[in-house]
């Protein structure tokens, strides 16, 4: 194994056993249900933008864009040349992590998709002397929603990197794997665009209303941490 490819390794080792840890510690997910539930209670079937559920949902969303956004990479180093033969092959390991990996991230995104269709919003109203109105209108929900983030959330959540690697590449051989590579490597670094304008807002909101994003010192830093190993790596 070349130096270069055992240090992915170890760096994906180290964010993935990092995150779990993270997630671990930071959101205990028994209170998670429970904070679901009330919410659900709470309201006619639909999630309030500020209560607890979706205070933690968001922080947890953040946080698996943060990983998707380091762990698409990944994709780039699956297709390599044999020291044997001058032709290409795919990583057999790298790409059932990368895929795994890549799968597991899209689950948190089809979740928020599907909460966003049911949490409510909060619009003014001159008749509330400023005081913002909560709307639980399902139809305005979705119509808003449609409007707002929803084509940037579709395709931050296509699986196109896995469908390229695991049903393209494998059957084609010279000039076309390296047209179908290169397209790859173009649908890595657009889905970058729409996965970090999500994360923006998201950690915007969360703290405006909750002050900070993690709870303690230590999770602090380690989130810290996470965004420098993000930024070192999309830098390289």
């Amino acid at each position: 194994v070349s130096p270069r490819r055992h240090s992915v390794f170890r760096s994906l080792k180290e964010r993935t056993g990092g995150l779990f840890a993270f997630l671990g510690n930071l959101f205990h997910f028994k209170t998670l249900k429970r904070s679901m539930l009330e919410d659900w209670k709470s309201t006619q079937n639909v999630f309030h933008p500020q209560g607890p559920f979706l205070q933690r949902w968001n922080k947890i969303f953040v946080l698996s864009c943060i990983f998707a956004v380091s762990v698409d990479p990944l994709f780039l180093y699956i297709p390599v040349i044999s020291d044997k033969n001058p032709c290409w092959y795919l990583d057999r390991k790298m790409k059932i992590i990368a895929s795994v990996l890549r799968s597991f991230t899209d689950i948190f995104y089809v979740l928020h998709i599907i909460f966003q269709f049911r949490t409510g919003f909060i619009t003014s109203s001159s008749t509330n002397f400023g005081r913002g109105v909560l709307v639980e209108d399902r139809y305005a929900i979705a119509k808003r929603y449609l409007s707002t983030y929803f084509l940037i959330d579709v395709c931050a959540v296509l699986p196109l990197p896995q469908v390229i690697i695991l049903i393209v590449l494998p059957p084609l051989q010279g000039s076309k794997f390296m047209k179908a590579k290169n397209i790859l490597m173009i649908i890595v670094i657009c889905q970058y665009v729409p996965r970090l304008i999500r994360i923006r807002p998201l950690y915007l909101q969360i703290t405006r209303s909750a002050g900070i994003i993690t709870e303690t010192a230590w999770a602090g830093a380690a989130f810290n941490l996470i965004i420098y190993m993000l930024a070192s790596h999309v830098s390289a």
